[in-house]
């Protein structure tokens, strides 16, 4: 057995992990962080770029957002079901961690929203290289704050998951981890522990468990491999609270084709259930995470997004009504052969026909409530006014074309939230209600800021939240250490 000693052990290297690795150096500390992966960033590696509030760059973009609009919003959303001091932490020092991360060398585009009633909060990441923001464009983010950690002083174990935690007298003094290369073991000794693992993404039976969905089935969310819950069972293996925990929700659809299948949520489609019953004003869908919750009360948690030839191209002439940040490229551009070969890659999930009853009958919808769901709604569009949902007038555009595509709609998601109760210093609540001394959690294994539904309106929160975390978190670990 090896057996190492530093001033902090770090559980993971995500972008919690990072941020707070980079800020106990900082503070003159020897962290030694451990990570399951070979390399750094975790599920950020797939996204974009993080929240933040009265940055510098928005400043200089007219960014008029203030903290606290941000935080008004923020908790008037959640209904103040969700801890108001630790959300209130995050919001004041997301801002000051996009200049950080600037300083540390970070470049970051023009400050974005998701949609056009949301706020420009989103600070994609510039790519390694160059070029414009897209998915996965975070890992140079996560790369500059590994490279800085690195400089500083901070020690990174790869491949070496840890195994559980090493309590003495109540207090975190510790980590027992392997290295899954060679099995070499170890024992690592500090003066605190903080766990950053990242959620149970990964653990289709945590997400049934804890969660109530079947991965592959009504929830489709992004894995990353190893992102299994190891943090949260060893926190709660030493007494550690369990925080509540869901999914991070969106919507998405088993067909690959992002681009193309952008078309689908629009507007001007039409969205029914299995039943061949519409479920809501399809423009809902511009806020993902609120569509999610239509659809999850849904016959077997489904939504069937419905365009015809015309629809496609009208938004082909005049664009989409709701653009994407993250999807690139025109969705109409070679809509038809796209979709064709959906059709064939996902049998079960893309369907074509040339009228309302040949296609409910390859879906497997009754025909006849299908047939009468689109009379009514065209009628509706004809006279102006969505009678059932109060859709806009400008979104009701009647089904006219000869040609029908459908696509299934599930639940998705970033990953899993929450997992391990923490205070507002991102200290570990035990059973008892009281912090366990010395050991701290941060990131996805923490957040439960959102009370049901992910906040889109101010977006980029989850991997801010991240980053943020880990921040605060190392800074209480300082006053822990009475630096």
């Amino acid at each position: 057995m090896i057996k190492k000693e530093c001033d902090v052990v770090v559980v993971a290297a995500g972008p919690s992990g990072l941020a707070a690795a980079v800020t106990l150096c900082e503070q003159g500390l020897h962290p030694i962080v451990l990570e399951k992966a070979g390399v750094v960033g975790g599920t950020a590696n797939m996204g974009m770029g993080p929240f933040g509030v009265e940055s510098r760059i928005q400043k200089a973009n007219m960014v008029g957002l203030r903290k606290e609009e941000a935080f008004r919003l923020f908790m008037e959303y959640n209904h103040w079901r969700v801890d108001a001091r630790k959300v209130r932490e995050y919001i004041w020092k997301s801002g000051e961690t996009i200049d950080w991360l600037e300083n540390m060398g970070v470049q970051f585009a023009v400050p974005a929203r998701y949609f056009p009633s949301g706020f420009a909060t989103w600070h994609p990441v510039i790519p390694e290289g160059g070029g414009k923001p897209r998915p996965r464009c975070a890992s140079a983010m996560n790369r500059t704050m590994y490279d800085r950690a690195n400089e500083m002083g901070a020690e990174f174990l790869f491949n070496t998951p840890a195994r559980e935690l090493i309590m003495e007298n109540g207090a975190a003094v510790g980590v027992k981890a392997v290295n899954t290369e060679n099995e070499e073991a170890y024992e690592i000794r500090g003066k605190a522990v903080l766990v950053a693992t990242g959620g149970f993404g990964d653990n289709p039976e945590m997400i049934r468990e804890y969660c109530g969905y079947e991965y592959g089935d009504d929830m489709i969310n992004t894995r990353v491999p190893g992102v299994a819950g190891d943090g949260i069972r060893m926190v709660w293996a030493v007494g550690g609270k369990h925080g509540r925990m869901q999914m991070e929700k969106t919507m998405g659809s088993k067909i690959e084709n992002r681009t193309m299948m952008h078309l689908f949520q629009q507007p001007a489609t039409i969205m029914v259930n299995l039943d061949g019953v519409r479920v809501a004003d399809e423009a809902v869908i511009e806020n993902y995470s609120v569509m999610s919750n239509v659809c999850d009360i849904q016959p077997k948690r489904r939504i069937i997004s419905i365009l015809d030839d015309r629809i496609v191209k009208h938004y082909h002439i005049d664009g989409v009504d709701f653009p994407s940040g993250v999807h690139q490229g025109d969705p109409t551009e070679g809509f038809d052969e796209a979709f064709e070969e959906a059709v064939k890659q996902w049998p079960e999930d893309a369907f074509t026909a040339g009228s309302v009853r040949e296609l409910a009958e390859k879906i497997g919808i009754d025909p006849d409530t299908l047939e009468e769901t689109f009379e009514e709604y065209n009628d509706m569009c004809e006279e102006h006014e969505d009678e059932y949902f109060c859709k806009d007038r400008r979104y009701l555009v009647p089904f006219k074309g000869k040609k029908l595509y459908a696509a299934i709609l599930r639940q998705s998601g970033y990953g899993s939230l929450g997992g391990i109760e923490v205070n507002y210093k991102f200290e570990v609540i035990g059973e008892d209600g009281k912090p366990i001394p010395g050991l701290y959690a941060s990131g996805t294994d923490t957040c439960d800021i959102y009370s049901d539904t992910y906040y889109f309106y101010l977006p980029g929160n989850t991997m801010g939240y991240a980053l943020n975390s880990g921040r605060l978190a190392a800074e209480h670990i300082g006053e822990y250490l009475e630096l």
